[in-house]
């Protein structure tokens, strides 16, 4: 297959996954729901898999939490997957990256993303410290948000003010990424910038050279 078919066929998949996700979003639907339940379990098991290292995420996942969720899409039409499911998987998700090595009291991500990725002076420590802090605060607000998300899913009366906080912490956390940049840089002159971290973390090769 040449390169530019790969890129058209690269392109159409990911129209045909934006769409789906839209009519998920867009139509209420026991079938939709089950469809999302399935689309959102395959990429959280695949992240846990070639991300996180864990192998048997996956089976587990896709075996158990498959056939619960299309159980629950069509016998309890009155939860709420979209998009809260969704929420969940990705808070939990930045939740492990951020705590698993700190709890451990190993190296932790951003201390591994700077000296292996950005590669700059090496870290002092008490720039170390303010990285170990940076990862308990990423960790709390996956934490937050994916419970918040959770009991928003199963009751209803408290979905507008999930909503609410959700794109409230969401707002947050892209002002903290920008700031959190900006302190290390003028407290600790650190020559990292966060539109240098965004671009490493869209890269493919990156993830492969952490140990999360």
């Amino acid at each position: 297959m040449t390169g530019n078919a790969v890129r058209w066929t690269s392109h159409l998949r990911g129209a045909a996954t934006a769409a789906l996700l839209l009519s998920c979003w867009w139509f209420a639907s026991p079938l939709l729901d089950a469809v999302f339940i399935l689309f959102t379990l395959h990429v959280f098991s695949v992240f846990l898999r070639d991300i996180c290292g864990l192998d048997k995420a996956r089976m587990i996942l896709l075996g158990f939490g498959g056939p619960l969720g299309l159980f629950l899409a069509f016998w309890m039409p009155q939860l709420h997957f979209v998009p809260y499911l969704a929420v969940i998987a990705i808070n939990l998700s930045m939740a492990y990256v951020f705590g698993h090595n700190l709890l451990r009291q190993r190296p932790n991500i951003l201390l591994q993303f700077v000296i292996s990725l950005h590669q700059g002076p090496v870290p002092s420590a008490e720039f170390a410290a303010y990285l170990r802090q940076q990862c308990a605060v990423w960790l709390g607000i996956g934490l937050c948000a994916s419970m918040l998300a959770g009991l928003a899913l199963f009751v209803e009366p408290l979905r507008p003010l999930a909503n609410v906080i959700l794109i409230t912490l969401l707002v947050a956390q892209a002002l903290w990424f920008v700031l959190s940049h900006e302190i290390a840089r003028m407290r600790f002159k650190r020559p990292e910038t966060w539109q240098r971290s965004l671009h490493l973390m869209m890269q493919p090769g990156t993830w492969e050279k952490l140990d999360i």
